[in-house]
């Protein structure tokens, strides 16, 4: 398997939300993984994680979250590992949607983005340095599983919480990442109640079958 790294000039004039309308103007009926790298540069971590969190609340058939928490997967982990470009396999930065599709979701997303984008700025850097980067990497290694795991309604909240810590690493934003752990908590009492409602399934289950035979 062929392998790409891709950097690009760091982007300082633009914001999130100018540079998503750039990609939605773009050439080609395809939106590219590829494409949306080169275009965040050095603030690609945040803004891929971002970006691929967000896609993946749309519908998609069953098994496309699967698909899509793999490029989060390596993300995450090199953010963890402080990487300081970003890296996917070009298998994975081939991968994209319909732009028509990419333009009309940010039609609908474009004004909470700049509410947030107004909001958010560089704090608390004390959780957003590099032991942080190291946990928060780790944090959406696990959302990203947890969000491809068949689990009722389970993509939806580690979906959110990813979007939340992405716009954190993205921003320096020490809030964000606030925010995103506590999210990242309420997921895991959300995977515990579903495992335990589960057993309690399986084990009424079990009980009726004992009895009945």
């Amino acid at each position: 398997m062929t392998s790409t790294a891709l950097t690009a000039p760091p982007e300082h004039r633009r914001t999130f939300s100018e540079v998503l309308e750039d990609l939605a103007r773009g050439d080609g009926a395809k939106l590219t993984l590829r494409e949306i790298v080169e275009a965040f540069g050095e603030r690609g971590f945040g803004a891929l994680i971002l970006i691929v969190a967000l896609i993946s609340l749309f519908p998609w058939p069953p098994g496309s979250k699967a698909i899509l928490s793999v490029p989060i997967i390596l993300l995450s982990l090199e953010l963890a590992l402080q990487r300081d470009r970003v890296w996917l396999p070009s298998w994975t930065l081939s991968r994209g949607l319909p732009r028509e599709t990419f333009a009309q979701a940010l039609a609908r997303v474009r004004k909470p983005i700049r509410f947030v984008e107004r909001l958010s700025r560089p704090r608390m850097p004390w959780l957003t340095g590099e032991v942080a980067d190291v946990v928060t990497g780790l944090t959406c290694v696990f959302l990203a599983v947890m969000m491809a795991l068949p689990v009722p309604f389970g993509d939806l909240l580690p979906g959110v919480t990813l979007i939340v810590l992405g716009l954190g690493v993205m921003q320096r934003d020490g809030v964000a990442i606030l925010l995103g752990a506590l999210g990242a908590v309420a997921c895991v009492i959300y995977l515990f109640l579903v495992w335990a409602a589960v057993t309690a399934a399986v084990e009424a289950v079990g009980d009726w079958a004992g009895r009945l035979f």
